[in-house]
């Protein structure tokens, strides 16, 4: 059994790399093995239009088929392709064919290039044919010094080449779209790198005649970011269908009613803004106290001036507060002054009077009238009670 197996493998080991061609018009449809090449080992082929091109084990191309650009054209047989002697001594790695040129890659990265150039897919400028095969100079214009681009693959089309290097981007030249360029100025002889594609990973190119295919790497799934369906803010879709008729209308124009969140430390400056009324000063003789009150749909504005002192006794200090305005009240309509308000404040200058004589009883200095923090709060808050019950009634 080992040794059937043996026999099968060293019979297979004479098949590889050995040329079958098949051509229209053939009165035989089964490919054909080429003769005359059982001493060399194909490792890839590649077609054109009317030609194509071989590299054998060793390094060395081969070229068959309809070479107009050769300087003797002939029709060279498949059975006896020619050898590319510009190419002899440059160990040649992978190949390509386009409609009607031809490309090799080597060892070390260099691309050469011949055939029809037309277009400038062969990297030629003021030039139709390239009769043998030319190196393709490529390099970096973002590297200082220009550093030459190494390169792994190569595909061509009818009227343009795609390079793929060994840092995996793409580098094009030739004519048309089909180069991923961002330029209307054609032919591109100099090889550009497609910037549409820079910073992915790209595994592989393909052409065909007027068209380019790269295959790029998928992006780690930790990077995919999902849409969100629903508005933070409002929970509304931030895109809509709407049928209308007979097609419908796709809409991403979300125009959130809420606006911009405020961050928790905002929220909390609004907070304590709206529980506790302003202090800040606004000169050195006093400062002015906002509080707004919404009762029933009636909005009360209530001003109070105030003028701050200090006095010392001792080791402590303590604000004084003088009330030295009156109440004031804006609504939608003009409400005068009522008693209750007169009367609150008349106590409160009472007490202040009262503090007064006692200080002078004691045969201490007199200080400002004072009323304390706390109980002036309170007297605020119970003025705005009987306003706003003198409202309701």
């Amino acid at each position: 059994m080992d040794s059937k197996r043996s026999s099968t493998e060293a019979e297979g080991s004479k098949e590889r790399g050995l040329v079958h061609v098949w051509q229209a018009g053939s009165c035989s449809v089964t490919p054909e093995r080429l003769p005359g090449w059982g001493e060399k080992t194909v490792l890839q082929a590649a077609l054109g239009v009317k030609h194509g091109v071989l590299l054998t084990e060793g390094g060395a191309v081969y070229s068959f088929g309809t070479l107009p650009w050769r300087n003797e054209p002939a029709e060279i047989c498949p059975s006896s392709p020619i050898l590319e002697n510009a190419l002899v001594g440059q160990y040649v790695v992978t190949v390509a064919a386009g409609s009607f040129h031809s490309g090799a890659v080597t060892e070390s990265g260099v691309v050469y290039m011949w055939g029809e150039n037309s277009a400038g897919q062969c990297a030629v400028a003021n030039q139709q044919y390239v009769p043998e095969p030319n190196p393709v100079s490529i390099s970096d214009s973002e590297t200082s010094p220009l550093l030459a681009v190494r390169i792994l693959q190569l595909a061509c089309g009818e009227e343009h080449t795609l390079a793929l290097s060994i840092s995996r981007e793409i580098w094009a030249w030739g004519t048309g779209c089909q180069l991923g360029l961002m330029t209307t100025t054609f032919p591109v002889t100099k090889p550009q790198k497609v910037e549409h594609l820079a910073g992915r990973i790209v595994l592989q190119v393909a052409c065909g005649a007027f068209h380019s295919l790269a295959l790029v790497q998928c992006l780690p799934s930790q990077d995919l970011k999902p849409v969100p369906e629903r508005c933070n803010q409002c929970s509304q879709l931030l895109i809509t269908m709407t049928d209308k008729e007979d097609h419908v209308i796709i809409s991403d124009s979300h125009c959130c009613p809420l606006g911009v969140t405020l961050s928790e430390s905002q929220a909390e400056n609004q907070a304590s803004t709206a529980i506790s009324p302003s202090t800040e000063p606004l000169d050195s003789q006093g400062e002015v106290f906002e509080n707004t009150l919404v009762e029933n749909d009636l909005p009360i504005a209530t001003k109070l001036n105030v003028r701050n002192t200090q006095t010392t006794s001792g080791d402590a200090i303590s604000p004084q507060l003088d009330i030295i305005g009156t109440t004031e009240i804006s609504s939608a309509r003009n409400i005068p002054s009522y008693p209750e308000a007169q009367a609150v404040n008349e106590h409160v200058q009472k007490l202040s009077d009262h503090s007064k004589g006692e200080n002078s009883e004691n045969g201490e200095k007199p200080i400002p009238s004072q009323v304390p923090t706390k109980f002036y709060n309170i007297m605020l808050l119970l003025q705005l009670y009987y306003l706003s019950f003198s409202l309701e009634t």
